[in-house]
């Protein structure tokens, strides 16, 4: 059996530590992954459900967590007491609103030509989006087995008690009897909810919570004085573009379209601007620290033809010694020059036939 490090919510952790010291497992506790196609970009996505409730306490808790895994870069091990993990990813579970699965799930029934549909029964709408999901996550599977979804997951998410009572959150709701309730999948009310969700993200209180946010919204000069309006737009966009994690495409741009940017938007025009204009200017001061190098550079040539002169001053005084050595070491030949060789046979004189 594998080993992994996961983060998980301290409520989870108490949960499982409770059940871990059990002999038997408690059947107040629920605990189980399921695989369903992610809300921003439908493919195959591990979730894990977590439901507790117990005899002391009749609240019952329910939850679901995205499940991810950080992969290093490079290979990496974990020490975790005496035992080495090979596997060097980390789990990361983090609790996500059933309503971001909701929409995206409850999209698929929708007519083809746009028009908002007929309301159905919950049970026939469910049948229908696990069949639908079921069939297409089969064609995927046959690339890639982990892309498959289950329809028994779907429909153990979507028969959910707390997913259930989100589905008003997504959903028009018509009550026809009291035993009859029918339901369609509604843009509109989808819209109204995301837009409950920028304005708690987007508030102060929130927003500055987060560092990175801070330094977004500093870098872009909405910090300052006088610039409230700009600063609050600011937030609303941030407040998007953290949703933009787990909303399809056209869901976003309508959520986007839904604000008025017009003004944020020429200002960090005008930002960009100023920045792209820096930029241009680089490479004039590009120019000038060539410029500067090239004079260094020419000093270091002027000093290299200075040392070529006094190594060339150098060699001159070298050979005009090697001369007057050369000079004095010719004095022997200068007395030979002086000998009487009157009589004396010539050197090839030796190397001619003799005469017969």
């Amino acid at each position: 059996m594998s080993t992994h490090l996961a983060i998980l919510p301290l409520d989870i952790i108490g949960t499982l530590t409770t059940r871990l010291n059990q002999e038997n497992r408690h059947p107040d506790y629920a605990t189980r992954f399921l695989r369903l196609p992610h809300p921003r970009t439908g493919l195959s996505s591990l979730f894990l459900l977590h439901d507790q409730h117990s005899q002391d306490d009749p609240t019952k808790t329910s939850s679901i967590l995205e499940v991810q895994a950080i992969s290093p870069t490079n290979a990496r091990t974990w020490f975790v007491g005496e035992e080495v993990v090979a596997d060097g990813k980390l789990m990361v579970m983090t609790p996500m609103d059933p309503m971001f699965l909701l929409m995206n799930l409850l999209r698929v029934p929708q007519a083809r030509d746009g028009s908002k549909g007929n309301f159905r029964p919950m049970p026939d709408i469910i049948e229908e989006i696990a069949a639908t999901i079921s069939d297409v996550s089969e064609k995927d599977a046959q690339k890639d087995p982990s892309l498959k979804v289950s329809a028994d997951d779907v429909i153990s998410f979507l028969s959910l008690d707390f997913v259930q009572s989100s589905i008003k959150r997504v959903c028009d709701v018509k009550v026809i009897t009291e035993e009859i309730t029918v339901y369609r999948y509604s843009h509109d009310i989808v819209l109204e909810n995301l837009k409950g969700k920028v304005g708690r993200l987007s508030d102060p209180r929130v927003a500055e919570m987060s560092r990175t946010l801070v330094r977004n919204l500093a870098k872009d000069g909405l910090m300052d004085d006088g610039k409230e309006e700009l600063l609050e737009s600011g937030r609303i966009k941030l407040a998007c573009e953290l949703l933009s994690q787990y909303l399809p495409r056209d869901i976003l741009q309508d959520l986007i379209a839904s604000y008025d940017f017009s003004k944020l938007d020429a200002h960090l025009k005008t930002v960009r601007d100023e920045e792209l204009a820096l930029l241009a200017a680089a490479p004039d001061t590009g120019k000038r620290t060539k410029a500067a190098k090239a004079g260094t550079a020419g000093n270091g040539n002027q000093k290299k033809k200075k040392d070529v002169r006094v190594a060339d001053a150098v060699a001159t005084d070298d050979g005009d010694k090697k001369r007057k050595k050369d000079a004095k070491s010719s004095h022997g030949v200068e007395k030979l020059k002086k000998v009487n060789v009157a009589g004396m046979s010539k050197l090839s004189t030796f190397f001619t036939k003799k005469a017969a």
